[in-house]
């Protein structure tokens, strides 16, 4: 029996919420966490998009914006205030381009009210994230299917809201944007977006303009304060007192090899925005071309790339490897705040994108020094197991668990577990 969306009882059910129904930032953060952990299981993607009034602030337009939002919004979807200024829808089961038809029909209907509404669409998982391993892109979920050119097929499921709306998934062509989290969207301009498009949100994230956006950027935890006043006193006293041991190290590089003694090579970090580490050089200068013909003998599975008897290793590197005294420089990366004391290791960024997608909550904190995979594992452990690791530390993430850590790794380092 198919019920039928027009009928009085659904509008009564659609309209029942009202604006004492919003939920608090508070309690949206904690919907997009769900949301993102019920993706990442059943490989379904979600949405979210921003409202905003433009050009005032103030409590009577946002509360008619929050009004015109709720009309639209499907049964499914969950209304609240993504912060005190701003509106926000999330749709589950949704793609970007049904996502932007949401919010285009909501503008426009804003705009029939003398409210000059703005947004911003957000989307989880991206399509990069989606990725087979042949290199065809794919929707699992039966929505858009993307081949190697980047051209969208198929006809996608489109969902009925309560005043029989459509959130339609759409058809066309969406071109991939290289090096950028920024996600296409199929059958709709950048020129007809632009009236809607909402820059709060990017401003305020340091994000760049795009039509769409990775929802990965909004779920990043940021540092306390109790651990980055940490890490500014560990890693300066700890730069100021190993001094003469890394001029020591620095002399036995420049004298054993030739070639530069700090190698520098773009990680992963927050959020997976890309920085550059410091670590002493303990490979040949040609490493990083060399490692292509290497990467089918790895000894570690998923993307990590990791060889115990590594050809590239010079003789001083594996000494310095097996300590841990080639990570040291890494403690400038500390002071400047692109990792922390303790944190999941930054991998490479061609390896973090080879990651699945519930792998790289990983990246929702700064990267660090060490975490319990350091102190537990190492090489020893599945790369599955490695970010279960990580994971947990994200959700153990307070001060004495940072400083128990910190300890355990003293010991680690100097019995060389799993150190390769």
């Amino acid at each position: 029996m198919q019920i039928d969306v027009k009928s009085p009882r659904a509008k009564v059910a659609a309209e029942s919420r009202r604006l004492r129904d919003l939920y608090a930032p508070v309690e949206i953060h904690a919907m997009l966490t769900r949301e993102r952990a019920r993706a990442d299981r059943t490989r379904r993607e979600f949405s979210l998009v921003v409202f905003a009034v433009d050009g005032t602030s103030s409590m009577d337009s946002q509360l008619r914006l929050a009004r015109v939002v709720l009309k639209h919004a499907r049964n499914t979807d969950e209304v609240g205030y993504y912060d005190q200024r701003s509106i926000c829808t999330i749709l589950p089961d949704t793609t970007s381009i049904g996502a932007w038809q949401f919010a285009q029909r909501v503008c426009e209907s804003a705009q029939g009210r003398s409210i000059t509404a703005k947004c911003k669409v957000f989307n989880y998982p991206t399509i990069k994230e989606l990725s087979t391993e042949n290199g065809d892109d794919r929707r699992v979920n039966g929505h858009a299917h993307m081949n190697g050119n980047g051209h969208a097929n198929g006809n996608d499921n489109a969902h009925l809201n309560g005043n029989g709306h459509e959130h339609a998934n759409g058809n066309g062509v969406a071109v991939m944007e290289a090096e950028t989290d920024a996600l296409p969207v199929a059958n709709l301009r950048r020129e007809q977006l632009m009236p809607f498009l909402f820059d709060g949100v990017e401003k305020e994230l340091g994000l760049p303009a795009a039509a769409v956006q990775n929802l990965h950027s909004l779920l990043v935890r940021p540092m306390p304060w109790w651990k980055r006043a940490i890490d500014i006193l560990g890693a300066g006293t700890g730069l100021l007192l190993i001094s003469p041991l890394l001029a020591i190290v620095a002399l036995a590089i420049k004298l054993t090899s030739p070639g530069p003694v700090i190698f520098k090579q773009r990680r992963a970090g927050i959020g997976g925005k890309p920085f550059q580490i410091y670590k002493f050089r303990t490979m040949c200068v040609d490493a990083e071309a060399q490692k292509k013909a290497l990467k089918a003998q790895s000894e570690q599975d998923g993307p990590a790339f990791k060889i115990k008897a590594d050809p590239r290793i010079t003789k001083i590197g594996r000494i310095l490897r097996e300590t841990s005294l080639d990570e040291l420089p890494q403690l400038w990366n500390v002071v400047k705040g692109d990792m922390s004391l303790v944190g999941p290791r930054p991998l490479p960024v061609d390896e973090s994108d080879e990651c699945d997608v519930w792998q790289r909550r990983r990246l929702d904190v700064t990267p660090g020094l060490t975490c319990i995979w350091q102190v537990k594992g190492r090489s020893r452990v599945t790369f599955d197991e490695w970010v279960r690791m990580d994971i947990t530390y994200i959700r153990r993430r307070r001060l004495f668990h940072d400083l128990l850590i910190l300890m355990q790794t003293i010991p680690a380092v100097l019995l060389r577990r799993g150190a390769r």
